[in-house]
Formats: C-alpha cells, structure tokens, sequence
C-alpha cells in the first residue's frame, strides 16, 4: 500500500532550496523531516520554518532518518559524495544542475546510479515548459539547422543588492575551480535546453574573454571566471549551433535562444523563456508564454509522483541525462584550456 506522505530530505539549503520548498510544504502527500547543510544554521533555519531534524552531514542525515527521497541542492564542486550516499540507500534523489565538475568522476558516477536503479531526476526544469515542448514537437520532423543562444549578466560585485555578494552562492560560484564558470553554472540551462532540442552535440569550440571585470573597483574577491565566452557545437545530425556567455555586462542583459530549421523558427526570450513560433507560408505567429510561477511545482510532481508510483515517464531529465549535459558544458572548459576543438565524451 502506498504512503499518503514521502518523507523527504534536503542536502543543500542555500538559495535553490527556496524554489522548491514552497511546493514541497505545500503537498498534502510530501513531509519534509529533515534538513543538512554544512552550514548548520541554514538547516536549522529551514527546520525552523518547515520542521524537521538538522544535520551538517548528509552520511549521518540518511543513517538516522527514514527517507522516502531526497533533494540535492549542493555547489558545483561538492557532487558526489552525496549521491553515492542516496546509492548506498536505494534511496531516490533529485539533483540540481549541474551535476558535477570533475569529468572523469561524473562519468562514473553516472555509471553507478544507473547501476542502482533508484529513481532520479535531474533539476533542469525548463524541460517541463509547455513553450519549449511545442518547439520540440515541430523539432521532430523539422530537425534544426542552426541554434544560437546566449545568456547575458553582469559582474557579481560588492554592494548592496547584489545577489552574488549577499548570498552564500558568493562564496564558490565567482571562483571557476568550484562553481565551473558562468558557462557550466549558469548557462548549463541554455546548453541543456541544446541536447534537448537538437539532440547530442559532437564537438565543441570555445573562445573566452577575460580581464574586463578585474578593472572593477568593487568586483566580487576571487573572482577568475571568464567574463565571456562563445561557444561553438557540432550536432551529430549535422546542424551547428553557437551559445555564448556573459557575466560583465552592467546595463542589461537576458536569456534568448533561437532555433532555426528548414520550415519553422521557434525564438525564444526571457528566463521563462516565452516562445514565438514562425512557420513557413504561414502569416500568423504562434506566441506561447514561458510557464512562470509554477515551473519549479512541475518538476518537483514529476519526480515525486515518479517516487510514489514507481512510473519514471514523467521525468523529463534523469541523472544520467543531465550528467550528458553537464558533461558538455565542460566539455566547453576543455577548449578552452586546449585551444582546440574538443569531441565530447559522454
């Protein structure tokens, strides 16, 4: 007999956790019982708004508490150790993006999980937009030629507002040893959104732009990430797509991707990634609104009506597909470093 409530935990309470608590708490069949951070006191801040038990270690958490699932809200550099505590549980997880750091490692890691068996899920949610469906739909019989996208922000600075230097993301996301880079930590949403769409990219190609944001007075400490990067991408198909990134831009910015195939464009913008949709000989547009309030809801249902019912089609995104993603944007990484152009290996 099924539970009326999966007994959840969280590893990770910094700002990702804020977008799916809300749902989470809310969920008559979902109990949150326990919460881990490194940082003690964010759990403990999350148990006391939410209730559960408080830890700063994820091994002991998943000892002491009976789970149902759990949630892998965790920096860049920190992926592993986590999911092979859940592996060791049968225990089913959803991990936020991206996946890992480590090349070598998350392709092993990959390869455990898959031998497990547990359920999982992947956290790029813009794969549940019904904005990015439809263009998929058009996607299967009018394949794309050409993508180009970008993700364009500006400098994580010190001062008051700036999400970068006021929240404990600061502390690893401007140090590209930990978070990656923009193009790995950010911009994985728009590269993911390129597999997704477009199916496997072969090859990459990356240039880089430094030294702009270290003229800034108040740049964020241990800032070294690349201020821009554009990026090339063979599809195996044989369509080309080219994404780029930017984290100097002060006056403004935004989330765009275009798609473009022999009878259709599909143009996309804004985080929500509304739609407009072209087809040829046809005059009217189709605009479809980017799901906003409720994207993060509709992740978080898929995956945990997959847990209560075993029924994995509802995923959009398991972890081996993310790891595929995560595996291309460093892929990106490694031209860069090379110079070269670099075959991705999944």
């Amino acid at each position: 007999m099924a539970k009326d409530k999966l007994r959840v935990g969280l590893i990770g309470c910094g700002g990702i956790s804020g977008a799916h608590l809300p749902h989470l708490s809310s969920s008559e069949d979902v109990e949150l019982v326990a919460f881990c951070d490194v940082v003690v006191e964010r759990a403990q801040k999350k148990a006391d708004e939410f209730g559960g038990q408080v830890f700063d270690n994820a091994e002991e958490m998943l000892d002491k508490v009976e789970l149902d699932a759990a949630y892998i809200l965790i920096p860049t550099y920190a992926h592993g150790a986590p999911e092979r505590a859940c592996i060791a549980k049968g225990l089913p997880f959803l991990v936020e993006k991206p996946l890992g750091i480590d090349p070598a490692d998350l392709r092993k890691l990959a390869k455990e999980v898959e031998a497990s068996g547990v359920i999982t899920a992947a956290g790029f949610m813009n794969r549940y937009r019904k904005s990015v469906n439809r263009a998929k739909d058009l996607l299967q019989n009018d394949p794309a030629i050409l993508m180009d996208g970008a993700w364009i922000g500006g400098p994580p600075l010190v001062k008051e507002g700036d999400y970068f230097s006021n929240a404990p993301i600061g502390q690893w996301w401007p140090i590209k040893e930990k978070s990656g880079g923009q193009f790995v930590e950010q911009v994985i949403h728009t590269v993911d959104l390129v597999r997704y769409l477009g199916g496997e990219v072969t090859e990459v190609f990356a240039y880089a732009a430094n030294g702009f944001n270290k003229k800034l007075p108040n740049l964020i400490p241990n800032y070294n990430l690349d201020d821009a990067m554009v990026v090339s991408m063979k599809f195996a198909h044989g369509g080309v797509a080219n994404i780029m990134s930017c984290c100097s831009a002060q006056a403004a910015g935004g989330v765009f991707l275009n798609v473009w195939a022999s009878g259709h464009n599909s143009r996309f913008n804004d985080w929500a990634h509304h739609v407009n949709i072209q087809q040829a000989g046809q005059k009217d547009i189709e605009d479809i609104r980017g799901d906003i309030d409720d994207i993060f809801p509709t992740e978080d249902r898929a995956f945990i009506n997959a847990v209560k019912s075993g029924d994995r089609s509802g995923i959009r995104c398991t972890h081996a597909d993310g790891v595929r993603t995560t595996l291309l944007a460093l892929a990106a990484n490694e031209s860069l470093e090379t110079g070269k152009p670099v075959t991705v290996q999944y």
